[in-house]
Protein backbone atom coordinates (compact mmCIF):
# COMPACT_ATOMS: atom_id res chain seq x y z
CA UNK A 1 0.00 0.00 0.00
CA UNK A 2 3.19 2.39 0.66
CA UNK A 3 4.38 1.88 -2.07
CA UNK A 4 0.99 2.07 -4.65
CA UNK A 5 0.38 5.74 -2.38
CA UNK A 6 4.11 6.57 -3.31
CA UNK A 7 4.01 5.92 -7.05
CA UNK A 8 0.46 7.59 -7.53
CA UNK A 9 1.30 10.81 -5.42
CA UNK A 10 4.82 11.43 -6.98
CA UNK A 11 4.03 9.94 -10.21
CA UNK A 12 7.15 7.82 -10.62
CA UNK A 13 7.46 4.27 -12.07
CA UNK A 14 9.76 2.30 -10.01
CA UNK A 15 9.96 2.18 -5.79
CA UNK A 16 11.21 -0.49 -3.70
CA UNK A 17 11.60 -1.15 0.30
CA UNK A 18 14.53 -3.35 1.41
CA UNK A 19 14.62 -4.12 5.75
CA UNK A 20 17.52 -5.25 7.46
CA UNK A 21 17.10 -9.15 7.94
CA UNK A 22 16.42 -10.08 11.80
CA UNK A 23 17.99 -13.37 11.16
CA UNK A 24 21.38 -12.63 9.21
CA UNK A 25 22.40 -8.71 10.60
CA UNK A 26 24.40 -8.47 7.44
CA UNK A 27 21.90 -9.13 4.77
CA UNK A 28 19.14 -7.11 3.07
CA UNK A 29 15.84 -8.61 2.07
CA UNK A 30 13.75 -7.01 -0.59
CA UNK A 31 10.43 -6.85 0.98
CA UNK A 32 8.17 -4.92 -1.22
CA UNK A 33 8.98 -3.25 -5.05
CA UNK A 34 7.27 -1.05 -8.08
CA UNK A 35 8.45 -1.30 -11.39
CA UNK A 36 11.59 -3.66 -11.14
CA UNK A 37 12.83 -5.85 -13.85
CA UNK A 38 14.47 -9.42 -13.11
CA UNK A 39 17.94 -7.57 -13.57
CA UNK A 40 16.72 -4.95 -10.76
CA UNK A 41 15.48 -7.65 -8.61
CA UNK A 42 18.48 -9.69 -8.49
CA UNK A 43 20.98 -7.00 -8.46
CA UNK A 44 18.88 -5.75 -5.17
CA UNK A 45 18.28 -9.08 -3.66
CA UNK A 46 22.57 -9.72 -3.65
CA UNK A 47 23.16 -6.27 -1.69
CA UNK A 48 24.30 -6.45 1.82
CA UNK A 49 25.33 -4.31 4.64
CA UNK A 50 29.35 -4.28 3.27
CA UNK A 51 27.86 -2.80 -0.23
CA UNK A 52 28.68 1.28 -0.67
CA UNK A 53 25.08 1.97 -1.54
CA UNK A 54 23.74 0.21 1.85
CA UNK A 55 26.87 1.70 3.71
CA UNK A 56 26.24 5.40 2.98
CA UNK A 57 22.15 4.86 3.24
CA UNK A 58 22.13 2.18 6.82
CA UNK A 59 25.41 3.05 8.16
CA UNK A 60 25.39 6.68 7.85
CA UNK A 61 21.75 7.50 8.06
CA UNK A 62 22.72 9.34 4.85
CA UNK A 63 20.47 10.23 1.45
CA UNK A 64 21.53 9.14 -1.84
CA UNK A 65 20.54 11.02 -5.03
CA UNK A 66 21.70 10.39 -8.10
CA UNK A 67 19.93 12.83 -10.70
CA UNK A 68 21.70 11.15 -14.12
CA UNK A 69 21.95 7.30 -13.24
CA UNK A 70 23.52 7.10 -16.70
CA UNK A 71 26.23 9.01 -16.10
CA UNK A 72 26.82 7.50 -12.12
CA UNK A 73 29.30 4.86 -11.88
CA UNK A 74 29.68 5.31 -7.64
CA UNK A 75 27.10 2.39 -6.97
CA UNK A 76 26.88 0.34 -9.32
CA UNK A 77 23.25 0.00 -9.86
CA UNK A 78 23.89 -0.79 -13.82
CA UNK A 79 20.26 -2.90 -14.00
CA UNK A 80 18.50 0.79 -13.30
CA UNK A 81 19.60 2.75 -16.33
CA UNK A 82 19.40 -0.18 -18.27
CA UNK A 83 15.56 -0.38 -17.41
CA UNK A 84 15.23 3.31 -18.71
CA UNK A 85 15.74 5.26 -15.30
CA UNK A 86 16.74 8.48 -15.56
CA UNK A 87 17.03 9.30 -11.67
CA UNK A 88 16.87 7.54 -8.44
CA UNK A 89 16.37 8.60 -4.88
CA UNK A 90 17.21 6.10 -1.67
CA UNK A 91 16.57 6.95 2.24
CA UNK A 92 16.91 5.08 5.21
CA UNK A 93 13.85 3.58 6.95
CA UNK A 94 14.36 5.31 10.27
CA UNK A 95 12.77 5.60 13.70
CA UNK A 96 15.19 5.49 16.70
CA UNK A 97 16.89 2.83 14.58
CA UNK A 98 17.55 2.37 10.75
CA UNK A 99 15.06 -0.12 9.92
CA UNK A 100 15.79 -0.47 5.99
CA UNK A 101 16.05 1.54 2.52
CA UNK A 102 13.15 2.81 0.70
CA UNK A 103 14.01 4.05 -2.98
CA UNK A 104 12.71 5.41 -5.59
CA UNK A 105 13.28 5.69 -9.52
CA UNK A 106 11.71 7.45 -13.08
CA UNK A 107 12.23 7.58 -16.39
CA UNK A 108 11.07 11.20 -16.47
CA UNK A 109 13.95 13.58 -15.80
CA UNK A 110 11.85 16.48 -14.35
CA UNK A 111 9.79 14.63 -11.62
CA UNK A 112 12.79 15.35 -9.50
CA UNK A 113 12.31 17.96 -7.80
CA UNK A 114 13.88 19.91 -5.55
CA UNK A 115 11.74 18.57 -2.15
CA UNK A 116 11.70 14.95 -4.00
CA UNK A 117 13.91 13.44 -1.88
CA UNK A 118 12.82 15.60 1.41
CA UNK A 119 9.42 14.40 0.59
CA UNK A 120 10.65 10.15 -0.19
CA UNK A 121 12.39 10.84 3.34
CA UNK A 122 9.41 11.79 5.24
CA UNK A 123 7.04 8.70 3.72
CA UNK A 124 10.04 6.83 4.72
CA UNK A 125 9.74 7.73 8.23
CA UNK A 126 6.12 6.55 8.54
CA UNK A 127 7.25 3.47 7.13
CA UNK A 128 9.83 2.62 9.78
CA UNK A 129 7.62 3.69 11.85
CA UNK A 130 4.65 1.15 11.06
CA UNK A 131 7.23 -1.42 10.75
CA UNK A 132 8.53 -0.70 14.88
CA UNK A 133 4.47 -1.19 15.55
CA UNK A 134 3.87 -4.25 13.83
CA UNK A 135 7.28 -5.64 15.50
CA UNK A 136 6.42 -4.78 19.22
CA UNK A 137 2.35 -5.92 17.99
CA UNK A 138 4.20 -9.78 17.21
CA UNK A 139 6.09 -10.27 20.71
CA UNK A 140 5.10 -11.90 23.20
CA UNK A 141 2.88 -9.99 26.22
CA UNK A 142 4.71 -9.73 29.08
CA UNK A 143 3.24 -12.72 31.71
CA UNK A 144 4.15 -12.49 35.55
CA UNK A 145 5.59 -15.49 36.96
CA UNK A 146 3.09 -16.89 39.21
CA UNK A 147 4.37 -17.02 42.97
CA UNK A 148 5.69 -20.32 44.26
CA UNK A 149 4.31 -22.33 46.84
CA UNK A 150 7.07 -22.37 49.55
CA UNK A 151 8.89 -25.72 50.21
CA UNK A 152 6.62 -28.33 52.28
CA UNK A 153 9.53 -29.43 54.15
CA UNK A 154 10.47 -25.86 55.01
CA UNK A 155 6.92 -25.22 56.24
CA UNK A 156 6.73 -28.45 58.18
CA UNK A 157 10.17 -27.49 60.28
CA UNK A 158 8.92 -24.17 60.91
CA UNK A 159 5.74 -25.39 62.14
CA UNK A 160 7.28 -27.73 64.33
CA UNK A 161 9.38 -24.83 65.74
CA UNK A 162 6.70 -22.71 66.63
CA UNK A 163 4.78 -25.46 68.76
CA UNK A 164 7.76 -26.21 70.63
CA UNK A 165 7.57 -24.89 73.99
CA UNK A 166 9.75 -21.61 74.52
CA UNK A 167 12.92 -22.36 77.49
CA UNK A 168 13.38 -19.41 79.24
CA UNK A 169 17.73 -19.05 79.56
CA UNK A 170 19.52 -20.02 82.19
CA UNK A 171 21.05 -16.64 83.17
CA UNK A 172 21.34 -17.52 87.38
CA UNK A 173 17.87 -16.24 87.57
CA UNK A 174 14.20 -17.36 88.69
CA UNK A 175 12.45 -14.80 85.80
CA UNK A 176 9.23 -15.83 84.90
CA UNK A 177 8.88 -18.42 88.03
CA UNK A 178 6.82 -17.45 90.94
CA UNK A 179 8.75 -16.13 93.50
CA UNK A 180 9.19 -18.19 96.51
CA UNK A 181 9.13 -16.80 100.37
CA UNK A 182 12.84 -18.02 101.95
CA UNK A 183 12.82 -20.19 104.50
CA UNK A 184 12.57 -18.69 107.75
CA UNK A 185 15.98 -18.32 109.63
CA UNK A 186 15.33 -19.84 113.22
CA UNK A 187 17.38 -17.39 114.32
CA UNK A 188 14.81 -14.52 113.45
CA UNK A 189 17.44 -12.33 111.58
CA UNK A 190 14.96 -12.02 108.31
CA UNK A 191 12.01 -10.71 110.75
CA UNK A 192 14.50 -8.31 112.61
CA UNK A 193 15.38 -6.98 109.20
CA UNK A 194 12.10 -6.61 107.74
CA UNK A 195 11.00 -4.84 111.07
CA UNK A 196 13.59 -2.54 110.57
CA UNK A 197 13.42 -1.91 106.78
CA UNK A 198 9.26 -1.27 107.70
CA UNK A 199 10.72 1.26 110.03
CA UNK A 200 13.22 3.30 107.92
CA UNK A 201 9.94 3.56 104.87
CA UNK A 202 7.58 4.85 107.83
CA UNK A 203 9.78 7.62 108.78
CA UNK A 204 10.61 8.67 105.24
CA UNK A 205 7.59 9.23 104.27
Amino acid sequence: MALDTLVRVLDIDCCWIQTINNRKPKRLQLAAERGFSPEMRREISAMDMGHSFSQQIIGLGHKIVIPDLANDGLYGLPSFPAKGYRWLVAVPLMTYRVHGILGAACRHRKRLQKDTADLIMVIAGLIATSLTKAHLFRQPPFRETPPQAPNTEIKKSLDTDEKKPVTPPDNGTDDGAPHQKPARRPDGAFHRHARQMEMFRRSHR
